[in-house]
């Protein structure tokens, strides 16, 4: 029998808009539920044929606001059957004594309507029983995706839903849906209800052109007549309309939009016909600073501002609207009407601010919550100032310049925007509005960018702080958050983070090692804990334990993420220490590079089997940590090894104290040949009870040097782990 021809597969979930923040990840989350979903059924045909390479091509996804799109361009007709196998009773009870099948053995493949020369035995790990293959027929594509669709679509995880029709949740009410299989005249509905509404042959196009049902037939019709009505499914074609249209509103002008990729996405993802106009504003308000202006342009009214060529600020605007045109300029003068009413209240709170200096605003913090159960503002000041002493300590100990004044004065200062108009108005610049507000203060040039800076990073993806003494405040503020909330109980748990902890954990991480900031955490961590006045949820010595193995799992976290680290690689180092996070960043980045030679390989073995053999062999009554005596020292190939790890020790110490951890790696890594000897020709588990301790003590030596840069115990045999 000729087996049938693939199929595609079409699906739309049409609703209410949904919110351009939610729509990327959803649509992406839709794709993949929809292919694990059709995997699991078999009826994806590139699995069918082996294709694995295939297979995340398999279904395509794409949305608009008011729709999610899967598209499979090749789908399995019917299910392939599959064979199972069953397990029966255990053979003991199969057979009697004689050897012949008992009563549960027929019943079995009678049930099973096999006969009994076709049951098999399998050995398991409870012993062996019997056991049968069955073929089970193939379902048809149809029957299994009114499963299938319904599922996948309410299973989507989305930050807010919304419940109506049979207590059912979405993101946004659905309005209508489309699941076709097959194309043209041959193409069938996929029969299923969500929430009232049954999946058709219909969709829709854009909604203000017009408001008629479009029936279609397939995929190619699908595009070609949402094409006419004003939508483009495609949200990398919206962004490449975006960026051309754009490009020739400006270009004449010789002005370029300030990039901004989150506003680009939010754009992409709020149109379904994204059309940019250009606007301008009156030159005056230039006078405002570029970070002000820009914020108001984005942050309310999402529009992209324009600069020349020189990074200048001009007094032009970008707005992507959802239409076709705009062709009698109304839309742009709304727009224009709405920044000038805008740009006014920034100029007053501006003018209204500046009377009254940053250095005034302290005691109005004492009127600002920080956090219910931690006090004001004010309290979290005088936490970072303590803080930042003891940082800058740290940091001149670690042969670091830093000017303490203007550490101390910027973390004073640091959190005194938040008193202002402008950051109540803008929440969004808390830091910038401070650093900006200093400057124009007087403040020096050092305090004003530390201000300014020092909420950085805010991300995995943002800049650090440019300075050093905006590093300091900036650590100052992130981990006393981290430590107050560990003490009060708000801790992270799973994808709950009410605190942002992580984030702040991550940043302080991030200023460590991009600065090159070679201070311990430890100390820091211990400042910070002592001087909190809180109720504490558990005692101050087991929260300390708590924060210190969170900052270890966020400096894991950073060196496998952002360096790309090997995870066995990130294990071993921070396994050996890890309270200097731009020294463990340094040891990981050279254990990386020597991880792959064969010596290192081979001595990664040999560090396990010293483990082994000192944690399960030896007893404590063996041997006791201390020097090797020489006169134990029996044969040649463990004085070999003493001799090699004697001076590898000395070495490794001099080329570590230096920083040059290839070196010390290196030098270690050399020691292979020795170890390789002695383990072949000497018995460590000697019988005579002062030799075997000497042994052993020699192990216990190799094993702290093997430990010292990074635990080559816990390294993988081969190549680079995957994460």
């Amino acid at each position: 029998m000729k087996e049938a021809r693939p199929l595609s597969l079409l699906v739309e979930i049409g609703c209410e808009e949904i919110p351009a923040r939610f729509l990327g990840e959803a649509t992406r989350e839709f794709g993949a539920r929809i292919e694990r979903a059709l995997a699991a059924a078999h009826l994806l045909a590139g699995e069918v044929e082996g294709n694995v390479a295939a297979s995340t091509l398999d279904v395509q996804a794409h949305s608009t606001p008011r729709r999610l799109i899967a598209y499979v361009p090749a789908l399995l007709a019917v299910q392939p059957d599959q064979v199972e196998e069953i397990t029966g009773p255990p053979v003991r009870v199969a057979f009697d004594a004689a050897g012949k099948h008992t009563r549960a053995a027929e019943s079995f493949a009678e049930k099973n309507r096999v006969p009994l020369h076709a049951l098999i035995r399998k050995t398991t790990p409870k012993g062996e029983y019997l056991a049968v293959w069955r073929t089970v027929a193939g379902r048809p594509a149809l029957d299994l995706l009114k499963e299938i669709l319904p599922a996948a679509t309410l299973g989507l995880a989305w930050p807010k839903s919304m419940v109506w029709v049979g207590k059912q949740s979405f993101v946004r009410p659905i309005r209508w849906i489309l699941a076709l299989l097959g194309e043209g005249k041959s193409a069938r509905v996929v029969p299923f209800e969500i929430a009232g509404v049954r999946a058709g042959n219909q969709t829709f196009g854009h909604r203000s052109y017009t408001s008629r049902p479009i029936p279609v037939a397939g995929f190619k019709d699908y595009l070609k007549k949402l094409a006419k009505a004003r939508v483009e499914i495609h949200p990398e074609a919206r962004r490449d309309r975006i960026k051309s249209q754009v490009k020739v509103l400006l270009e004449n002008l010789k002005l370029t939009p300030v990039e901004d990729r989150e506003l680009e996405d939010w754009s992409v993802n709020s149109t379904e016909w994204p059309h940019p106009i250009l606007g301008g504003f009156d030159p005056r308000f230039l006078a405002l600073p570029r970070e002000i202006l820009v914020a108001v342009m984005r942050g309310h009214q999402k529009y992209f501002a324009v600069e020349d060529r020189e990074g200048k600020l001009q007094p032009r605007f970008i707005a992507v609207v959802n239409l076709d045109s705009d062709s009698s300029g109304f839309i742009r003068s709304g727009h224009e009407r709405v920044l000038l009413a805008r740009f006014r209240d920034a100029e007053f709170f501006w003018q209204a601010d500046q009377r009254r200096p940053l250095g005034d605003r302290t005691e109005a913090l004492k009127n600002v919550t920080y956090q219910a159960e931690l006090g004001t503002y004010a309290e979290k000041v005088e936490r970072m100032v303590c803080l930042t002493h003891a940082i800058v300590e740290l940091a001149r100990a670690a042969g670091l310049t830093v000017d303490a004044d203007a550490v101390v004065r910027a973390a004073k200062l640091s959190k005194c925007d938040l008193t202002t108009q402008m950051v109540r108005e803008f929440p969004e610049l808390q830091g910038v509005v401070g650093g900006i507000y200093a400057r124009a203060q007087t403040e020096g040039e050092e305090v004003a960018q530390a201000i300014y800076d020092h909420y950085r990073p805010m991300g995995l993806e943002d800049r650090v702080p440019r300075t050093l003494a905006g590093a300091v405040v900036s650590l100052a503020d992130k981990v006393d958050s981290v430590a107050a909330g560990f003490a009060i109980g708000r801790e992270p748990s799973g994808s709950s983070d009410p605190f942002a902890l992580r984030r702040q954990a991550n940043g302080a991480i991030k200023v460590l090692l991009e600065l090159s900031i070679p201070i311990p955490l430890r100390p820091v961590v211990e400042r910070a804990l002592a001087q909190l006045d809180v109720k504490w949820q558990a005692p101050r010595e087991e929260v300390f334990g708590r924060v210190m193995e969170f900052f270890a799992e966020r400096l894991a976290f950073y060196l496998e993420t952002a360096k790309g680290l090997g995870f066995d690689t990130v294990r071993a180092v921070l396994a050996a220490g890890w309270e200097v996070p731009c020294d463990a960043l340094r040891r990981a980045e050279a254990l990386e590079a020597i991880r792959g030679s064969e010596d290192f390989k081979a001595l990664s073995a040999a560090a396990k089997r010293i483990k082994n053999i000192l944690s399960k062999s030896a007893e404590e009554a063996d041997w006791t940590p201390g020097e090797v005596s020489l006169e134990l020292l029996r044969d040649e190939p463990e004085r070999r090894l003493f001799e090699e790890f004697s001076a590898a020790r000395a070495e490794t110490k001099s080329f570590a104290e230096a920083g040059d951890y290839m070196a010390a790696l290196g030098r270690i890594a050399r020691l292979r040949p020795a170890v390789d000897l002695f383990f072949d020709k000497v018995l460590v588990m000697a019988e005579d009870r002062a030799v075997r301790a000497n042994r052993l003590r020699l192990l216990g030596g190799l094993d702290r040097l093997c430990s010292s840069i990074a635990d080559f115990a816990l390294m993988a045999g081969e190549g680079k782990a995957t994460k």
